[in-house]
Order: structure tokens, then sequence, then C-alpha cells
């Protein structure tokens, strides 16, 4: 399983650099060892020198050959390199350089998704443009990202151009939850709680994003007008994402149940869309083109329900299922599961402390090492008192 190593070695390259911060250099020179060591000239000298207890843990591991060692280093490293290049630089070009200043703050910035509305206030996370200190009149270009909580007398839609005054803060934090590690893991480092705002522009977003999310909220309307709540709500929370609307009894309630993933995008969700889709459209058009479309239908839905980490997990591994079906290559869960969380974490490095992501991959990862065996179990198990065909057939229920 070489590739499940590698997806390894790379996690571990991220976690050792945030909490030791080794040098970038130093990291560096790692990975260019490795690859000098990954040559054939040199590899084929290293080969008969390594000790025996390494060649025995290959061969227990089932790895290709001991040259593999080496690239485990090689990723590694370049884990490590990612997470480094992931944290921002504070300077004049940064949002949270101007974070806790004594003076109020003009704000530019473009809204990079949909108003998260609550009962007593908006959430509003925006691209920054530019700034200045109240009392300057030159802008200074910035980068960054921006949660601006709003009053619910506010109404934004997602590409709006947006100007805010107030005090930009560093994202709080106290004994029992940290918000500012929260939103950094979201790329957020500051925060500015309920400024003067007005919309400058309308339409400044992607063409595709404002597509879905004018369709996510028709739906959103449409099951309002249907259903009262807080059927609508819960039925939202379900089918599009949307749970701000879902009064808190019953949250507490799916809390206190221990079902709240009953109102959690998950890939169950993802298994119908890519199910029917395959289904209509294979019969349709063929079986590539339907697995096809099947599979942008899953992408096209993993944005409309807001694309959190547990959503992206479902839909590459749906995608990485139908993929396999095509090619004729049986899946292997254990590296399907690990190349996904590899490639999520090289994208957005954070994401391993994010704790939809941590959840969504450790009940995947529970099916995955455990449900066969205990089915096993249980029918070589019942086996013994009754036929082996009736056991079969109980397997099933007890395994789900």
């Amino acid at each position: 399983m070489p590739l499940f190593w590698l997806s390894l070695a790379f996690f571990c390259g991220i976690l050792l650099e945030n909490n030791l911060s080794i040098p970038f250099l130093g990291w560096c020179l790692f990975a260019l060892t490795a690859v000098l060591l990954l040559l054939p000239p040199i590899s084929s000298r290293l080969s008969p020198r390594y000790p025996p207890r390494l060649t025995r843990l290959a061969e227990y591991l089932k790895l290709p050959s001991l040259t593999f060692f080496p690239l485990v280093i090689l990723f590694f490293s370049i884990g490590a390199i990612r997470y480094h290049l992931d944290q921002p630089t504070i300077n004049p070009s940064f949002i949270a350089y101007y974070n806790d200043q004594s003076t109020e703050t003009i704000i530019e910035g473009i809204l990079v998704e949909p108003a998260d509305v609550h009962d007593t206030y908006v959430n509003l996370r925006l691209r920054l443009e530019q700034l200045h200190p109240v009392g300057e009149d030159q802008f200074i270009p910035v980068n960054g990202l921006l949660l601006a909580r709003v009053s619910t007398s506010t109404a934004y839609s997602y590409g709006d151009r947006i100007h805010l005054q107030g005090h930009l803060e560093t994202p709080p934090e106290n004994e029992d939850f940290s918000y500012r590690d929260y939103l950094a893991n979201r790329g957020i480092y500051s925060y500015v709680a309920y400024p003067s705002s007005s919309l400058l522009q309308q339409g400044q977003g992607n063409p595709i994003y404002s597509a879905l999310y004018t369709l996510r909220q028709h739906a959103l309307d449409v099951v309002y007008s249907l259903f009262p709540d807080p059927e609508a709500s819960l039925l939202a929370g379900i089918l599009l994402g949307v749970q701000s609307g879902i009064p808190e009894q019953v949250q507490e309630a799916f809390r206190l149940t221990g079902t709240s993933h009953i109102i959690v995008i998950s890939g169950f969700n993802i298994t119908i869309i890519a199910a029917f889709f395959t289904l209509l459209f294979s019969r349709l058009l063929g079986e590539r083109r339907g697995a096809v479309i099947s599979g942008i239908a899953i992408i096209l839905y993993t944005l409309l329900v807001g694309a959190n980490p547990a959503v992206l997990r479902a839909a590459a591994l749906g995608i990485l299922t139908l993929l396999g079906h095509q090619v004729g290559r049986r899946q292997v869960g254990l590296n399907s599961l690990m190349f996904v969380a590899a490639v999520m974490a090289c994208i957005t490095p954070t994401v391993l402390w994010d704790i939809s992501f941590q959840l969504s991959f450790a009940a995947t990862l529970g099916i995955m090492l455990y449900a066969e065996p205990f089915t096993h179990w249980f029918t070589n198990f019942v086996a013994r008192f009754i036929p082996p065909e009736k056991a079969d057939r109980l397997a099933g229920p007890f395994g789900e």
C-alpha cells in the first residue's frame, strides 16, 4: 500500500512543522537529500547496505522496495514545506497587520459566499481589496479574508462589493473555545463586529458560483413554501446544507440523541446523487458518458451545499469510485481515503485541524477497518447455531 504510507508521511510532515517550526531551509535540505537518495546511481549502492531489520519492515509494510524509504522522507518534507508556505506573512499588504488598532478602519471587499444568517446576527466572509484608517484618504491594497458580523437588518448576496467601517480585531479566544484558531483554520485572521456597512456594487463573484447560489436560494424558498417550520428548516439542512434556520431546541434534541449526523451533508447524499445520475444517463448516453455526467453532478452538488471538508471528502471518494469502475480497477478503501485526505491537506493544510474533517475521516476509516471483520465474525458465530444460508442473510442487517 505505497499510496497509504506516502499520504501518511505527508500528514506527519504537516503536523510536525506545526509543532516544531523547523526553518524552511532545513525542510528543503531534507527534501533534497531524499531526492539524491532516490537517484539510481546512489540508491543502487545503498540497497545492499540497508540493515536486515529495514528489509523485514519493508516486507511487512508491503513496500515495493527499500528505495521507498527515501520517498517517504521526501513526502514528509513536502508536507512540512506546504504547511510552512500556507502560513501568512504579517506585513502591510495583509489584513491582519491592521488588527487591534485604536482607530476605526474603512474596508472594501467582496462577499465570497452567501451570508450566514442567524437569529440575532449575520456573518459575512469577505475577500479584502483595500482599506485605510479613518482620517486618511489614500486606500492601501490588501489581501486576506475577513469575517464581519453585522445585524440582521442587512441583506447582502454572494459577489457583492461591500463598504465597511469598524474596528479590526484579532478573533477572540477563551478557556473553552478559541474562535481565533477556528477561523485561522479557514484562512481568516481578522474580525470586525457590527461595523457600519453599505453596498458598493453587485455581481462581482464567479458566474458559476452565482448561478449555484441562486439555485440554492430558489430551492430554499420552495422548501419553506411547501412545509412549515421546523420541518422546513430540517429539510433544508438535510438537502441543501443550510442549518442556520433549524431552531436551537431541535438541534439540541438531535445532539442529545446522538443523531446530529442526519442533518449533515455526507457520503449518503453523494451516493444518492451518483446512483441517480449514473442510472439515468447511462441508459440514455452510455455507461462512460453517464459516469462523466454523474461526476459533474457530484461536483456541482458539492459546490451547491457549501463544500465543507466532510462533503469534499465524500465527493472525492464518490468520484474515485466512478473512475475505478470506468477503468476496471478495484478500489482499495484505505488508499482512496488517505489519498483524498492528502489532496485536501495539500490544498488547505489546516484542514487537519477541522473538526468536521476529523469526524468524517474517522467515521469512514472506522467503517473500512471494522465493518467487514465484524460482519465475518457475526456470520461465523451465528453459523454455529443456524444454517449458514440464514447466517449470511442476517449478516447484512448486522453489518449495517
